[in-house]
């Protein structure tokens, strides 16, 4: 609130100089018209704002409404009333003394009423012109006002010129002075407590002796009052109203003042209180002026003035911050008010129509802007009769309800003036036949809105304008709900049921527009269409249109719109669609895809109505969904919701619809590869279009089936199961579909096979397809229906349905795949003869012309390399693996043919190198652990090399398996011996065996060598000659005899000996290959004996013997000495020469220590190491060793 800081400069003083009225208006705050700028001051409770003006002509009214000043000087009786005036009596704590009267008071000594003419009223219009008041009048013409009211009151001239004389010889009114107080702020404290209980004095300074105050209020420096009164005005011009707030000090005894000594805060409480103690004594006591404001009567405008004063003490000069008072102040004549009244209703009629007769107003455009001259014309009739803002609320609602019968007026109009009426009523500001009035004149009112309401549909669609009506109707409505239930009139008007009841009639005939609307159906498919796109329209109706209506409704009334236009539609579109739909789906015949369309015209009939009823299916239950958002938390109002049950209308069709998708998937799948022209789709892939296809195209049944969301939850099963069966059909269809493709192309190509760019693609496509079987399974979403089917059936069913589907999905997977490895096998037999014809020759040219050993490269340059470009990793690791597998095959086959035909060793060189090259080829650095690979390597190692290392290789086997001989395990028994290693030779003690087993007949031994070699040959795929096979049956009979000799020998010298046996130990150093030089040494024979003690020792001299240590053993051979004189083989022991410590010549051999080493057979024959130096034919020293080693046996 602004501040009145300086009274002289805003009230005026003896100097001549007045300031302007604009500024007095801006210091003054609000006036009754709204012309008072940043509404800085409070309206006075009086009167309220009669119009509402905003704009131009607001600012236009405030500087035109100025009143001629008096320029005389202030005479000297101005500057008496400003003197000092002594405190009144102390007043009671009770309201005001003299209270303002309102209309309600009135009624109680009401009169009879009165008829009003209209030439009264006329008179009595231009008696008010020509005695308008306020500060703000100066510049209003009245010669423009009086000719404004002789036309809205269409007066003759002549009846004019008598009526106006009339008003003219009438007495000037008696003023009054409306005041209220309202409270003050930041007082000073006068108490000892540092509080004051304050009241205030006021009077007019020309009767200072008419003096009025209001009640105190006790304890406090900030009081509120809210008390009003009436004062006699004597003269404007000359009148000044002062007010002054005083500090209550009752009268008390000297014993009193005393009691309060607890009260005392601080010093300036402690002089108080001695001061009011002394005045106690003496017996005087005065009320203290706290501070003064004085507000000249010719200051104030038509419409009053209110806002805060600050509080001055006049015979001071050093003025203090004293605190602030709110006042407000207006002015008016002693007239009839309930006269008044009625004359303010006729007058505002009659402007009202002048107004709407310039102005050509059409329906719904009148905002209530009156013109500038019926705006000033009405001010002051209220002004001058005290009409109070509930008395001319009244009046425009019952002039502007009975005008809006016959022309329909703006809503915002009259919710303000609702507003005004609603405080009146609560605060009971209106008499019981007013309270008629408004009542009899609401309940028309409310009719008319009721019927707005019940078109609203069409303002709305015809013009968005109309929202605005419909917002403020529903405000206003919102106000009648309450006003009427105070009126003391009984008035049965149910506001919502009636509103509820004209949207639901709106809503039908919005629904009848609409539905006159779709175009004629000509067949069952143009019907399915009319109403799905009908339920689409009602749904988009109830999302959007219904939107803004909705929270106004909502807002205002509580009518939840949207929930009264859902039950009208739902029950219309059930009523319209139910039967039909039902019919139609008992009519939809299968579809089944067949590559061949015998009845092209059934199947596009059919597809064409399955589709429009999935479409309206879908419809239905969007407008279901939306239903389930409005009725959420309402269990009232999901009994009698019954589009939720439609889907239950297309149970039959659910099944048409699956063929359907179907067969529209394998259509998309024929021309998805008709058209794939077998190129990626751009350079981040590879893959061709119709993968991608084909991928849409599941991904078109994944939301087929999300759109579906059937709610029955084995129903809903028995279609995942029919959808997840339908996606290995068309995944397989597709697989074969790019197979076909493929083929064709391939089979144009004559010549040598060569993998094309169109094969890695049609694999890739496949494959592609086949990554995305589990995310659509994943995104499919049969979970929830699993759970249902748990909670419906058990978890039995559940678990054993889980496994089923698991099963489907597996199988599709499964059969995908299989599909990829079919076309990699095929890949892999049309290269694995090119392969082999370029190995077969790479070799042989490499081992007899030294040609370059990657020929076979090229072809797989040519071919492999394009696959790395195109295939995906995956399916490379796949191809790769199948022409690996080829060529490891092809590989493995010559090696065994090699061997069989017993190559040489630098044949076996050089597949190995092959071998090398192949494996560095296909796995470059890291090769895997394939047991066929490591097989073939080892065995071209073996064969490729020379007959010493297999030699010694083998010795190093026999020392193995003497090793892992534990002691106790020794069944041949075993040997003691010494040894000693000197400068240039071996010294050996042979000192007893033990636990000898006497001879054994060993059959099959070497016949067993050739049934292995049949085993080598059986693994070649190459043919032997008929020569050849004769002399593998010579070789078999020579080596049966030889076997069934020995046989005998051995069995005769067991007979002679009796399990006994006559051992001797043959010792010789191994390879023979590096001790040349050496002879071999022999013991004597024991005579019947398993445990014979020799005791002999035996030198070898080697010159060098250290620098051949590396693969040199010892062979430790014992026998038995047979009938014939020849020996027979008991068992060998193997002492390695590294192991055997140098010693010194000093060292005697006995105090060495023994070694017991086990006895042991040769008994792998058949290894391959012994079938290498067997191939051999040309090399004697493979030939002696096996000979050798033969005749152990």
């Amino acid at each position: 609130m602004k501040k009145v800081t300086n009274l002289k400069a805003v009230f005026g003083s003896k100097s001549k100089d007045k300031s302007p009225v604009s500024d007095f208006s801006s210091s003054y705050g609000t006036s009754i018209l709204g012309n008072i700028k940043s509404g800085e001051f409070q309206l006075p409770r009086g009167i309220s704002s009669i119009f509402q003006k905003t704009g131009s002509s607001a600012n236009n009214l405030r500087n035109t409404l100025q009143r001629k000043k008096d320029k005389q000087e202030e005479d000297e009786l101005e500057k008496a009333h400003r003197a000092y005036l002594a405190p009144p009596m102390p007043p009671v704590l009770t309201s005001s003394r003299l209270r303002r009267v309102n209309s309600s008071t009135l009624s109680l000594n009401r009169t009879k009423k009165k008829l009003l003419t209209v030439e009264e009223l006329y008179v009595e219009v231009l008696y008010t012109v020509l005695h308008m008041i306020g500060c703000d009048i100066d510049q209003v013409n009245e010669t423009e006002l009086i000719n404004y009211v002789r036309d809205a009151f269409h007066m003759e001239e002549e009846k004019h010129q008598q009526l106006l004389e009339i008003a003219t010889m009438k007495e000037e009114p008696y003023l009054k002075t409306n005041l209220e107080v309202h409270s003050a702020r930041n007082l000073i404290g006068k108490d000892i407590s540092g509080q004051s209980d304050p009241f205030c004095t006021f009077y007019l300074t020309t009767n200072p002796h008419a003096r009025y105050n209001t009640s105190y209020k006790p304890r406090t420096l900030n009081p509120s009052w809210n008390e009003d009164f009436v004062l006699d005005v004597n003269s404007v011009e000359q009148d000044c109203l002062r007010v002054d707030v005083w500090d209550f000090n009752p009268d008390e005894s000297v014993n009193e003042k005393l009691n309060k000594i607890n009260q005392v805060r601080d010093g300036r409480g402690l002089r108080k209180f001695i001061k009011e103690t002394l005045h106690a004594t003496t017996g005087k006591n005065s009320h203290e002026l706290l501070g003064s404001v004085e507000i000249p009567l010719k200051n104030i405008p038509a419409s009053g003035v209110s806002g805060w004063w600050n509080l001055e003490k006049p015979e001071t000069k050093k003025q203090k911050d004293r605190g602030e008072i709110h006042l407000s102040l207006t002015l008016s004549t002693e007239k009839d008010q309930h006269l008044t009244s009625q004359e303010h209703r006729h007058l505002l009629k009659i402007l009202f129509a002048h107004e709407l007769q310039r102005s050509n107003a059409a329906p719904f455009t009148w905002n209530g802007e009156f013109s500038r001259e019926s705006v000033l014309i009405l001010a002051q009739h209220a002004v001058q009769g005290k009409l109070t803002g509930a008395d001319t609320a009244l009046a425009r609602w019952l002039v502007f309800c009975h005008t809006h019968c016959d022309l329909p007026l703006d809503y915002r109009l009259f919710h303000p003036i609702l507003e005004k009426l609603s405080y009146a009523l609560d605060n009971s500001l209106l008499h019981a036949e007013e309270e008629g009035k408004f009542a009899e004149v609401a309940l028309v009112f409310v009719n008319h809105c009721v019927e707005f309401i019940r078109k609203h549909r069409h303002f709305v669609a015809s013009d968005p304008e109309y929202l605005v009506q419909l917002e403020y109707i529903l405000k206003c409505l919102n106000l009648l709900r309450g006003t009427l239930a105070k009126c003391n009139n009984e008035v049965d008007c149910n506001i919502k049921e009636q509103v509820e009841e004209a949207v639901v009639n709106s809503v039908e005939d919005w629904y009848n527009f609409i539905l006159d609307k779709m175009p004629i159906e000509s067949n069952r498919a143009m019907r399915i269409k009319n109403l799905t796109n009908l339920a689409n329209i009602l749904g988009q109706d109830l999302r959007e249109g219904c939107e803004s209506s909705h929270n106004q409704f909502k807002e205002s009334l509580n009518v939840n719109y949207r929930q009264l236009c859902f039950r009208t539609y739902e029950k219309q579109l059930i009523e319209l669609c139910r039967d039909f739909v039902e019919e139609t789906c008992d009519k939809l015949r299968p579809v089944i895809f067949s590559e061949i369309d015998n009845d092209k015209e059934y199947i596009n009939n059919s597809m064409t109505i399955g589709t429009g009823l999935f479409e309206l299916y879908l419809a239905l239950q969007s407008l279901a969904k939306l239903g389930d958002e409005l009725f959420t938390g309402n269990e009232a109002s999901r009994e009698t919701f019954e589009v939720q049950e439609s889907h239950v209308w297309f149970n039959k069709a659910v099944a048409r619809w699956l063929d359907i998708a179907l067969y529209k998937a394998m259509q998309r799948i024929i021309k998805a590869v008709e058209l794939d022209d077998l190129s990626p789709v751009d350079d981040l892939v590879k893959h061709s279009s119709s993968a991608v296809d084909i991928r849409t195209v599941l991904m078109q049944i994944k939301t087929f089936w999300a759109q579906l969301c059937w709610p029955d939850v084995e129903s809903s099963y028995a279609y995942i199961s029919k959808i997840l069966d339908d996606v290995c059909k068309t995944t397989i269809f597709y697989a074969d579909k790019m197979v076909e493709r493929v083929s064709r192309e391939q089979n144009n190509n004559v010549g040598k096979f060569k993998v094309s760019e169109s094969l890695c693609l049609a694999i890739n496509n496949i494959d592609y397809v086949l990554q995305y079987i589990q995310p659509f399974v994943n995104e499919l979403g049969y979970e929830p229906t699993l759970s249902g089917l748990s909670s419906l059936n058990g978890d039995m069913v559940a678990n054993s349905c889980r496994r089923t589907l698991t099963t489907l999905i597996q199988n599709a997977m499964e059969n995908v795949e299989n599909k990829i490895l079919q076309v990699l096998e095929d890949v892999g037999e049309k290269m694995a003869p090119v392969i082999k014809d370029f190995l077969l020759k790479s070799t042989n040219l490499v081992t007899y012309a030294s040609r370059d050993k990657t020929a076979i490269l090229n072809y797989l340059d040519e071919n492999l390399v394009l696959l790395k470009q195109n295939l995906t990793e995956d399916n490379f690791e796949r191809i790769l693996a199948v022409i690996w597998e080829s060529s490891a095959q092809t590989l493995e086959e010559t090696i065994y043919m090699c061997i069989e035909n017993k190559k040489p060793p630098s044949y076996f060189k050089t597949l190995l190198d092959v071998l090398k090259i192949l494996c560095d080829f296909f796995y470059g650095p890291v090769v895997p652990r394939d047991e066929t690979l490591t097989r073939m390597k080892l065995l071209l190692q073996l064969y490729a090399s020379d007959s010493a290392d297999l030699i010694g290789r083998y010795y190093w086997n026999r020392i193995k398996e003497q090793r892992a001989l534990q002691a106790g395990e020794y069944k041949l028994g075993s040997i003691t011996v010494r040894a000693q290693l000197l400068k240039d030779h071996l010294r050996v003690e042979v000192l007893n065996a033990r636990h000898l087993k006497p001879p054994e007949i060993h059959r099959g031994s070497i016949a067993d060598k050739y049934t292995r070699a049949g085993k080598l040959r059986a693994k070649s795929n190459i043919n032997m000659t008929r020569s050849q096979k004769n002399l593998d049956w010579v070789k078999s009979k020579f080596a049966s005899l030889k076997a069934n000799i020995n046989e005998a020998q051995v069995s005769i010298h067991t007979a002679n000996t009796q399990g006994q046996s006559d051992p001797y130990v043959s010792i010789r150093l191994v390879p023979t290959s590096k001790f040349t030089d050496t002879p071999k040494h022999r013991t004597r024979t024991q005579r019947r004996t398993l445990f014979p003690l020799f005791d002999e020792t035996f030198d070898f001299f080697v010159s060098g013997a250290h620098r051949r240590l590396d693969s040199a053993y010892l062979q430790i051979c014992v026998k038995d000495r047979g009938i014939m004189g020849q020996g027979i083989f008991l068992g060998e022991a193997y002492l390695p020469l590294q192991e055997v410590e140098e010693e010194n010549m000093d060292k005697p051999l006995r105090d060495l220590p023994q070694i017991q080493l086990p006895l042991t057979r040769p008994q792998d024959q058949e290894s391959d190491l012994v079938f290498a130096l067997d191939s051999r034919i040309y090399d004697r020293q493979a030939k002696e060793f096996l000979k050798k080693e033969r005749r152990k046996l």
